[in-house]
């Protein structure tokens, strides 16, 4: 099959976007609903099989103690026990009473006499803290072998009725056994972190290495602390596992040692309890089916216009003379009909427009060449006519002097008119960069009244830092322009120059007033047309340039209402952050 019957051109692209957001837009809520349900289902029975299982540390801490308090009952009740302990016998325990209480996992046994005075024991342990006389259970911190460690303990009175004189203690020891018996016992990774100062420490999960134990923030800690209250974290151990903290308190309240019960985060309960994984999956395969459905779909209904695509594609690259062959009497063939008159329209349009477009070209050209030659007239006038008169030899020096002047100003005056159209139908390609507005005006300012003491400048400056994306060069040329013609508008007499700045409606507006005379009413509407100009000796193409200078840099051009009674422009451009 060739590639090409599986490619889609922009209709069948629609159809298939079309089918695909039906299709799929509800599919993505469904997914998204679908995998909060399964995950948030699964965590919630993972916790409740964590909790669930992490119970069996408290219950299986209590079973040390029920089991020492009940086997240290049935000793208590031996009348040869006691007998021996009155009797100072250095090893009151039998053997086999010892070999029982190993197989029960009973570490150590103690006895203390009434004022808790350490009688006899088992093996080198020391309490370094003591119970209380009315308990039967308590967790101690002894030392053995020079480690500081916990126990479950069982104490019973002996003789267990009347008067006590003797404490029998049968302890066992909480280290590795009993966290290897932990964990075969729950099936989850077990540890045990000893509290070593302010800090606690793991010395049981690797041998000879002390682990610090940092998986909660400090809140929680403090929590715990005060509580005593078991805290499950779905990110436990550095977010490795699923687990739950139990805290061990001793006989004074302080948490001595915390039980971690936890399930390492993988495998197949990670995605399940995923979101984004599982709304990924939902929605790819979705999308898969939504995209195979829509690609069906969008083949069998716009086969019949591909025909009509062509045409159409043909008259986009301006090719006006396609035509497409009509094969049916059905819509698709009503609509290739009106293809083709569109098509002969769009011919004799164009061809109407291309003659209406050059007419006007040569007209606008004649124009401007009549205004050019008409203001070149004057002055090439004035040449011929000087240069004639000085042929002739009778003249006087002042006279021949006079006509040279004449001659250089005029040339002058036609280089600068020639200069000026030459700006003023010159593309321009401004270098736009963020600037203050009012930069160029200061220099085209400065530029201007260089030389001149009789000029008065007011500033009312209020558009603050507010800046704009232009080319600083041609406003300043713009700027330049309408100063000029202040200038003059004011006489060699001076006058007064009014600057104003403001920021409205998102657009910066800069404006200058001269104290002229003002411009006529019956001038304005001609005010921007290239070679009109009411002064004698004006060229009228400074307003039409500084007018394209601003187009061109995105602002606009503007007569306002003057103030004072003078001219006065404005430019306004889009305020840029």
């Amino acid at each position: 099959m060739r590639l090409d019957s599986f490619r889609l051109n922009r209709l069948q692209r629609k159809v298939l976007l079309l089918i695909l957001a039906i299709m799929v837009v509800p599919m993505l809520g469904a997914a998204m609903l679908a995998s909060e349900w399964v995950s948030s289902g699964f965590e919630a029975r993972l916790k409740h099989y964590i909790v669930d299982a992490a119970r069996v540390d408290q219950t299986w801490l209590r079973a040390y103690q029920n089991d020492a308090v009940m086997f240290g009952g049935v000793l208590a009740d031996d009348p040869t026990f006691l007998a021996k302990l009155k009797s100072g016998d250095p090893n009151p325990v039998r053997r086999p009473i010892a070999h029982i209480a190993r197989e029960m996992g009973i570490s150590f046994i103690q006895v203390y006499s009434s004022d808790q005075t350490l009688v006899y024991s088992s093996k080198p342990v020391n309490m370094r803290t003591m119970w209380d006389k009315v308990q039967t259970e308590a967790v101690l911190k002894v030392t053995r072998g020079g480690r500081s460690q916990l126990a479950a303990v069982g104490i019973t009175r002996v003789p267990r009725h009347g008067i006590p004189q003797y404490y029998l203690v049968m302890g066992s020891l909480l280290g590795r056994n009993f966290i290897n018996e932990l964990s075969h016992l729950t099936g989850l990774k077990t540890r045990l972190y000893y509290r070593d100062g302010d800090h606690y420490l793991d010395m049981f999960s690797n041998p000879g290495k002390r682990t610090s134990f940092r998986s909660l923030p400090a809140d929680v800690m403090r929590r715990l602390k005060s509580d005593h209250r078991p805290y499950y974290s779905v990110k436990a151990e550095n977010a490795d596992f699923r687990g739950q903290y139990t805290p061990i308190v001793d006989n004074d309240g302080r948490v001595e040692a915390i039980i971690f019960s936890g399930l390492k985060r993988a495998g197949f309960e990670e995605v399940l309890t995923n979101r984004l994984l599982l709304f990924s999956g939902i929605s790819f395969l979705g999308v898969v089916f939504g995209a195979v459905t829509g690609f069906l779909l969008s083949r069998l209904v716009v086969r019949p216009v591909e025909h009509l695509r062509d045409g159409v594609m043909q008259l986009a690259a301006q090719n006006f003379n396609a035509t497409v062959p009509v094969t049916s009497d059905d819509e698709v063939g009503d609509l290739t009909k009106a293809f083709n008159a569109m098509a002969v329209s769009l011919r004799e349009a164009r061809n109407e427009q291309q003659q209406r477009f050059h007419r006007d070209k040569l007209a606008a050209l004649g124009e401007l060449s009549a205004s050019l030659a008409h203001e070149i007239r004057n002055p090439i006038g004035v040449i011929n006519s000087a240069s004639a008169l000085l042929e002739k030899s009778e003249l006087s020096a002042d006279k021949k002097s006079e006509l040279l002047r004449m001659i250089r100003e005029e040339s002058v005056r036609v280089g600068s008119l020639v200069q000026d159209f030459l700006q003023f139908s010159r593309h321009r390609h401004p270098q736009f960069l963020r600037i203050d507005p009012l930069a160029p005006l200061k220099r085209a300012l400065a530029a201007a009244l260089a030389g001149t003491n009789n000029v008065e400048v007011h500033e009312r400056i209020g558009h603050r830092s507010a800046c704009i994306m232009a080319d600083a060069g041609l406003l300043q040329q713009a700027w330049a322009n309408i100063l000029t013609n202040a200038l003059q508008a004011m006489g060699d007499g001076g006058g007064v120059l009014s600057l104003v700045t403001a920021v409205e409606n998102d657009q910066v507006i800069l404006s200058v007033e001269d104290s002229g005379p003002g411009i006529p009413a019956e001038v304005m509407p001609r005010l921007f047309e290239p070679f009109f100009t009411t002064k004698e000796r004006g060229t009228g193409l400074g307003l039409s340039l500084a007018g394209t200078l601003v187009e061109v840099n995105g602002g606009r051009l503007l007569v306002l209402e003057p103030e004072k009674g003078g001219a006065r422009f404005a430019m306004s451009f889009p305020v840029r952050a």
